[in-house]
């Protein structure tokens, strides 16, 4: 059996059981001397390194067997944080140290409680997610969709934040089970609830196969004084699967929300990776599920104003995310005119004309 040394995250006892799947039981606190834990300067979590005569709260896991370890190896290994003995008052003691040789940042002071409170929640959602992929993947294969586990988690914790239409009255739910079934850059999850029907009564058990996707920020780049749409058009896999003939499909620009960003500053991000656009002020459509019968996800709509003197007819986008992206403007009449015509297939598309339509009458766009 072997004792470890939790300095950081692992401390917090909802995420340690989520990484061993079980509770970590007792776990008497120390300090270990020789070692320092800080946060990391703008980041949300906790850094060790040696430090002569510094010292360190510890918390101390005992008695892990070979599975225990198993899965914290594989937790930690995301991180790239490597398992070593280190002496701790004359007998081994395990710890999990990041690479030799990095460099961070050092920020505050970490006390478990209040970075409980800023990040703890997102975090734990966070864990469930890698710790699915437990026995399926390789840590570096997971590794690899950290940032857009984060984002995922992210978009969970946001969700409550926005009241619904109305108040609708509370009715009872039961969720039977809960589970990820394929683990990606998007998720797959295969839930089966109850719920109260309208009549009061409950309603049997009904499963359902859900993309979990997260949120997404898309924005139409306007100019109102040349009366002017930016559009993207690029290539869709999903198109092709549906068996449209033409997979290249005009879109606004959109992006999913990456961890630690507003909405408007996703906007402002994606506008500048797919169309080389700066915005200069931000209108709100709406908030709303795209497809939500299928589809766990979020899409936040805006007009951007956006000077678009310049020639746009050009190819944007991120190679790293596979991205090749053709920006082009329209006069909005022409590009209104597909909506009248029905011929645009981009949901994000449609809505955002339609609602600058309805907002260069209430402003006097174009202005003269």
């Amino acid at each position: 059996m072997t004792d470890l040394a939790l300095y950081g995250t692992l401390r917090d006892p909802d995420i340690l059981r989520i990484v061993l799947g079980r509770a970590g039981g007792e776990m008497p606190s120390a300090r270990l001397s020789g070692y320092r834990v800080a946060m990391v300067a703008e980041q949300h979590y906790p850094m060790i390194w040696p430090e002569g005569e510094a010292d360190c709260e510890i918390d101390i896991l005992q008695g892990l067997d070979a599975g225990d370890l198993a899965r914290l190896d594989f937790y930690e290994d995301v991180f790239g944080y490597t398992r070593t003995t280190i002496s701790y008052k004359a007998r081994p003691l395990q710890i999990y140290l990041p690479p030799e040789g990095g460099s961070w940042p050092k920020g505050g002071v970490f006390d478990p409680a209040t970075w409980a409170v800023a990040h703890g929640a997102l975090t734990r959602l966070a864990a469930q997610d890698i710790m699915s992929s437990y026995g399926i993947e390789t840590a570096k294969a997971v590794a690899a969709r950290l940032p857009i586990i984060r984002a995922r988690a992210q978009a969970h914790l946001r969700a409550g934040d926005h009241p619904p239409a109305g108040e609708p009255p509370l009715r009872h739910m039961s969720i039977a089970h809960q589970d990820t079934v394929y683990n990606g850059f998007f998720n797959l999850i295969d839930i089966e609830a109850a719920y109260q029907r309208f009549d009061g009564s409950l309603s049997d058990p009904a499963g359902r196969l859900i993309l979990d996707l997260g949120e997404a920020v898309t924005v139409l780049p306007y100019d109102p004084q040349r009366d002017l749409v930016l559009l993207i058009e690029q290539f869709r896999p999903a198109a092709v699967v549906q068996g449209d003939p033409n997979p290249w499909l005009l879109e606004t620009v959109a992006g999913i929300c990456d961890e630690g960003e507003t909405y408007e500053q996703t906007a402002q991000r994606e506008a500048r990776e797919e169309a080389g656009v700066a915005l200069q002020a931000l209108h709100l459509i709406g908030r709303y599920y795209p497809s939500q019968g299928a589809v766990a996800q979020i899409l936040i709509s805006y007009i951007g104003l956006a000077d678009l003197a310049q020639d746009y007819d050009s190819t944007h986008g991120l190679l790293a995310e596979g991205e090749d992206i053709r920006a082009f403007t329209l006069p909005f009449d022409e590009a209104f005119r597909l909506v009248q015509e029905a011929r645009l297939s981009n949901a994000p598309l449609l809505l955002s004309l339609m609602a600058l339509d309805r907002m260069r009458a209430a402003r006097g766009w174009p202005s003269q």
